[in-house]
């Protein structure tokens, strides 16, 4: 592993973060164990934050390969969004005044919503602009998918000026534990907590 500037510099960006947020522990690799079986509804929830000042001398535009995405499966399960949440229901919004009032990250997109889960490994997300996600250079998929576990993806990509950073990861996660999606440049913390029939079956 190099232990250069750039890499040093990518560290101590994640490490503010976690220390900023109380989220060193979501960065262990454990698998999360199986839910409730009879869940189908879910609520997710994002943040998605730019650091204020990436290095000029760094460069961190290298499209990363996916981390953690299984293989391509011909089961069904097309994810479908069922409530576009409103910020009085938000759970992260403190974590979002936290982030604003930090000055190093800047929040740049914040949505909750209620879905359904595709089938492991059939990698149908769905996109930010169907979230209301409509962010300058912000692009990409959000990915929830069920098997014994449950778990969910981004793969996101954001343009600034002749850059463009990408993060492009799923990972195991159980209900209600913040994630930390990190890249140097911008991160997404995210929650997923089980929803109700009747917190999907409510009008958008």
């Amino acid at each position: 592993m190099s232990t250069g500037p750039c890499y040093h510099s990518r560290m101590n960006a994640i490490c503010r973060v976690a220390c900023l947020l109380g989220l060193t522990a979501l960065m262990s690799p454990l698998p999360a164990p199986a839910q409730q079986s009879g869940a189908t509804l879910y609520a997710v929830e994002i943040i998605v934050f730019r650091d204020s000042s990436v290095g000029a001398n760094e460069d961190w535009t290298a499209a990363p390969q996916g981390r953690g995405f299984g293989n391509e499966s011909t089961r069904g399960g097309t994810p479908q969004v069922l409530r576009v949440l409103p910020p009085s229901d938000y759970k992260l919004a403190t974590i979002e005044a936290t982030l604003r009032s930090s000055g190093a990250w800047r929040p740049i997109a914040h949505a909750a919503w209620v879905q359904t889960a595709a089938n492991w490994g059939t990698h149908l997300g769905i996109a930010l602009a169907d979230l209301g996600i409509n962010s300058p250079g912000l692009s990409g998929t959000i990915y929830l998918e069920r098997a014994t576990y449950l778990h969910l993806g981004v793969n996101l990509n954001l343009s600034g000026g002749a850059a463009t950073y990408a993060i492009n990861e799923m990972r195991s996660v159980k209900y209600n534990e913040r994630q930390y999606f990190d890249h140097p440049a911008f991160g997404v913390i995210a929650v997923v907590s089980p929803a109700s029939p009747a917190a999907g079956a409510a009008t958008r």
